[in-house]
């Protein structure tokens, strides 16, 4: 985020009746080696941080220093390997720092917030699937929001067709720190060994945490008070909660209410509660079918084509236009998407009684340097705009469905360091295969790698989900 060295976001993940749970993400800006955290400050890589968390009970946003807000001073452990493992990835992806000259760091962040500008708005074809799934409940549901942004599927084929034949420009291939870092956290435990992701126990103690927030609130970590000023410290939204443990969920991440006035509701405070246990609400499938034919191409016998599957298909096109939106208008922006991916879970339709297994499960051992680990668990589906054509022509879309399951798995591609890992373990992976008929459910996955686990059910009333 513009104007400070660290940006902090805080990821509830669980609350277990009495206490509540969280990753903490903690992003440098620029060199985790060399740049300093502020002036004259320490680098990031190995720096001790002196953190403060504050809950808020209630209210419409958070508001810093407000009555009866609780606060407790931390401070996170150390990453004793920090520096050997970023020095380990520097030596292996020669990253590329921003310049260092103001100026020309103004000019570097303004080009390139031009080229996102400059592909105006990300478009989607919203797929039969999906509107058969929404039925009359949505009918109508911001209207002039979806009329500009779909995409005809007729209208995305002819694009891609004129952007296939025209000639691209070569991609620069130099890496920066934030895409080596933004590779790093998808490997938990190099993310935390990196001191990029802190799991936190968020103890009030002396506090009862139950009923300062039976009525929902907020939670804020920030530096502490003397260097408060150093780092972006963003809130999160809270739901109401009681005796029953329950996952929790950040989809949405607020600037704080810092003028002291009476804080207004922010514009996504219900979708921050609507995916406050991180479930999609809307998941759909279809035979799958390539881009522009009308019918599913016939397979060879005995093979089924396949299944699209798609969630929430309007809702991850909003969260995408808002990252692009804040890229290119820091200045404006009042909150961030906290989603980075998805996990999808698969049963047999109809038998209720049978548990979900996890399409997502994954293996294998990552190394860095002499650093190595052994990773048995779940990855994740990314979702992003998919760029074609260049120059005017360019423009940004996503794909009409966000998966194609041929059986197996939906994460592990052919065989190399990494395969796929039935979830639960215990569990063979799924075979589709013709006349099977399956169910579908998606959780998300936040941008610390958090999220609801297999076991996890929704929340009553969180929102509405179709399968």
């Amino acid at each position: 985020m513009d104007g400070t060295g660290l940006s902090l976001m805080l990821f509830p993940q669980r609350w277990d009746g009495c206490r509540l749970s969280a990753s903490l993400l903690v992003l440098p800006r620029g060199d985790p080696l060399h740049a300093p955290l502020w002036a004259e400050g320490a680098a990031f890589a190995g720096a001790p941080l002196a953190l403060q968390l504050a809950l808020q009970p209630g209210g419409d946003a958070f508001t810093p220093g407000g009555a009866g807000n609780l606060s407790v001073d931390f401070t996170p452990p150390l990453a004793p390997r920090a520096v050997e493992l970023f020095s380990a990835l520097h030596a292996q992806f020669l990253p590329t720092p921003p310049p260092s000259n103001p100026q020309a760091l103004w000019r570097w962040r303004e080009q390139r917030r031009a080229r996102w500008a400059a592909l105006a708005a990300v478009r989607k074809v919203l797929p039969e699937s999906y509107l058969a799934a929404l039925g009359g409940t949505h009918a109508g549901r911001d209207a002039l929001q979806r009329a500009a942004s779909m995409l005809s599927e007729a209208d995305l084929s002819r694009r891609l067709i004129r952007s296939a034949s025209e000639p691209q420009p070569a991609a620069e291939r130099q890496l920066s720190w934030g895409e080596v870092l933004s590779h790093a956290l998808r490997q938990p435990a190099l993310a935390r060994a990196l001191g990029l992701v802190i799991d936190i126990d968020t103890g009030f103690t002396g506090w009862d945490v139950a009923s300062a927030l039976s009525q929902g609130g907020w939670l804020q970590v920030t530096l502490a008070a003397a260097q408060r000023h150093l780092a972006s410290g963003l809130a999160v939204r809270i739901p109401p909660l009681g005796a029953a443990p329950r996952p929790l969920f950040a989809a949405m991440l607020f600037c704080d209410d810092a003028t002291g006035t009476a804080p207004r509701p922010h514009p996504w405070r219900a979708e921050a509660d609507a995916y406050s246990d991180g479930f999609a609400h809307v998941v759909h499938s279809t035979e799958y079918r390539p881009l522009g034919a009308s019918l599913p191409l016939p397979p060879p016998p005995g093979v089924h084509p396949g299944l699209a599957i798609g969630w929430d298909d309007e809702q991850v096109l909003a969260w995408a236009q808002r990252h692009i939106d804040a890229l290119c208008s820091p200045a404006g922006a009042r909150g961030w998407p906290g989603v980075a991916g998805y996990r999808v879970d698969v049963r047999e339709r109809g038998a209720a009684h049978t548990a979900w297994r996890s399409l997502c499960g994954l293996r294998g051992t990552v190394s860095v340097g002499r650093w190595h680990s052994d990773f048995i668990g779940e990855s994740r589906i990314d979702v992003a705009p998919l760029l074609a054509g260049h120059g005017d022509e360019a423009f940004a879309y996503l794909p009409r469905h966000f998966a194609h399951w041929h059986g197996g798995s939906l994460v592990a591609g052919p065989p190399s360091a990494w395969s796929a890992q039935p979830w639960p373990p215990d569990q063979p992976l799924p075979e589709l295969h013709p006349g099977s008929d399956w169910e579908f459910r998606v959780r998300l996955v936040d941008l610390s790698g958090g999220g609801p686990q297999l076991s996890d059910q929704p929340v009553a009333g969180t929102g509405h989900r179709a399968s």
